[in-house]
């Protein structure tokens, strides 16, 4: 039995009809009032995944539609990360997004005020000064509430350079005749020295313990706090705060669904893209607020994509091609291009590419060593690989590779001591629930036991090449990564400062000019050179074989 009241009745599981998972719900009992909360995080691609299969806003729109007929004023809330960043992006610079959220209530020109969004990090990917106004433009031209708590925007003259009567640090709205307070936390991952319009962000924690005091004491009766923050830190917000934080947290920036229990109180989250969505139901027992929850997984067959939804996907799609392959000189439909064929289907899914060894990300790193002459080691941090989606056996397309990497580093190569290449994998290792920052590796094999504490989870690191494992020698090593990495990004911090050569300026040329040059179909495989110890029975571990 899962607990899940915020007061901490015992669990019991029960099914909505519009609901193809179990919700996880307290004892039944009879509730005076409730209200229905649909929930969605990170969502880059307005047409899903899997050609459109699975995920995307057509189906989050018919979604919606179906729970408001039964909850009419059903709340409506984004964890963020939506402007940026896509392919499409790099075009609309993010405009696409905000004209296909304002359509998720199906009455585009009117105000929604059942929708709430936060600032996702990669809301601030157009960083500079001058991005301040790109900003604010989005801001002003959406059709639904922005919530920024901790964010302390660039003051001039006495004023915010980022304003709008769309953004506020907090908001009360009347659901299922529940007063219920909402405010919004964002992420320092991108800290405020690299966004030219943002002093500082505030500390979460300290923001969550004022805003629900303040929402409380406006006649806040439930507190969500809607957050973009990384899972440790949202489950530090229940842990410190107690019954002075929110009822709940809605949250995003993982990309892969989470629900978990801190004291009788919720950290929920679901995958990215919108394969899933959270809907969570709030009943009121006189004062009380008992919280239920379960995920929908979103995929064509199960539901019917909105058709004017979908119309304005293709619209935008077929669009965006056009500009790209104009931009590029190149001829009309050549995102459809087939760049290269693979025998085995490419495992990019990031529920595995930002947690485990995949032959994806085997086959890039493998490339991106081979990239510099006598490379002893490669790595790639997994948000580099952006395509999230397993890619059939068969043709790949540019679209495929225009997506897979979208952030196109430069490559360069520098020394690491045996010391250093422990601690950047223990960083690799750090919050082990699919993050970004987890490494793809080449020419490296270790041990990974994500039981053991953080900071002790790397074991007996060897050289891998062809197969073999081989002692690390007994001088530095030569490294191979991606300029992003070498800087310092993703906190690896032990990285920069570090001298570093260039040896690749385009990843992405290089891929698809191995990609056209080759003959056959690739196949990478899964070797085992990321040994992961609790799960050696059904994953390959290049230290276990026969």
């Amino acid at each position: 039995m899962m607990k899940c009241c915020v007061k901490g009745l015992v669990a019991t599981a029960f099914m909505l009809t519009f609901l193809i998972v179990p919700f996880f719900v307290c004892a039944q009992v009879q509730s005076d009032r409730e209200l229905v909360v649909l929930a969605i995080n990170d969502v880059y691609r307005i047409e899903g995944v899997e050609e459109g299969q699975r995920g995307g806003l057509s189906l989050i729109r018919t979604l919606r539609d179906q729970l408001e007929r039964q909850n009419p004023d059903l709340l409506f809330l984004h964890a963020g990360d939506f402007l940026f960043s896509s392919l499409v992006s790099e075009w609309t610079q993010g405009a696409h997004m905000v004209e296909m959220m304002n359509a998720l209530d199906g009455a585009t020109g009117k105000f929604d005020p059942r929708m709430f969004v936060v600032f996702g990090n990669h809301e601030f990917d157009r960083s500079l000064r001058k991005d301040a106004a790109l900003l604010q433009t989005h801001i002003d031209r959406s059709e639904f509430q922005w919530l920024g708590a901790n964010i302390q925007f660039t003051q001039e003259n006495g004023e915010s350079v980022v304003a709008s009567k769309n953004l506020t640090a907090s908001r009360i709205v009347e659901s299922g005749d529940v007063r219920v307070g909402l405010f919004g936390l964002t992420t320092d991952r991108k800290s405020a020295a690299q966004i030219g319009y943002v002093d500082q962000f505030l500390n979460p924690v300290e923001v969550a313990r004022e805003q629900t005091k303040n929402l409380r004491e406006r006649g806040a009766e439930v507190v969500i706090a809607l957050t973009h923050l990384a899972l440790d830190k949202d489950r530090e917000i229940l842990e410190e705060l107690g019954e002075s934080g929110p009822d709940l947290i809605i949250g995003g920036h993982e990309h892969q669904r989470h629900h978990i229990e801190v004291d009788g109180r919720w950290i929920l989250k679901a995958d990215a893209d919108a394969r899933t969505a959270t809907v969570v139901r709030i009943q009121m027992i006189g004062e009380k607020p008992y919280i239920s929850f379960g995920y929908r997984f979103l995929k064509r067959g199960k539901l019917a994509p909105d058709p004017i939804m979908l119309g304005n996907v293709d619209r935008i799609l077929t669009n965006h091609e056009k500009w790209f392959c104009s931009e590029n000189h190149e001829e009309g439909g050549c995102l459809q291009a087939i760049v290269g064929k693979t025998a085995v289907p490419l495992n990019g899914e990031e529920l595995e590419i930002r947690r485990y060894e995949t032959n994806l990300g085997n086959w890039v790193v493998d490339h991106v060593r081979a990239a510099s002459r006598d490379a002893d080691i490669a790595f790639l941090n997994s948000g580099a690989l952006r395509v999230n989606q397993t890619i059939p056996s068969g043709p790949i397309t540019r679209r495929q590779i225009e997506e897979l990497l979208f952030y196109d580093s430069e490559l360069v190569r520098t020394e690491l001591s045996k010391e250093q290449l422990k601690a950047v994998l223990e960083r690799s290792a750090e919050d082990w629930v699919g993050q970004g920052h987890w490494l793809q590796v080449s020419g490296l094999a270790y041990q990974h036991d994500p039981r053991n504490p953080e900071g002790q989870r790397i074991q007996n690191l060897k050289l891998f090449h062809n197969g073999k494992l081989k002692e690390l020698p007994d001088r530095p090593l030569q490294i191979v990564t991606n300029k992003f990495l070498s800087k310092g990004g993703d906190g690896y911090h032990m990285l920069k400062g570090l001298k570093w050569t260039s040896v690749l300026f385009s990843l992405k040329e290089r891929i698809q000019s191995l990609l056209h040059e080759s003959e056959n179909p690739i196949a990478p495989r899964v070797d085992g050179r990321i040994c992961n110890l609790p799960e050696v029975q059904r994953r390959p571990c290049a230290f276990h074989s026969p």
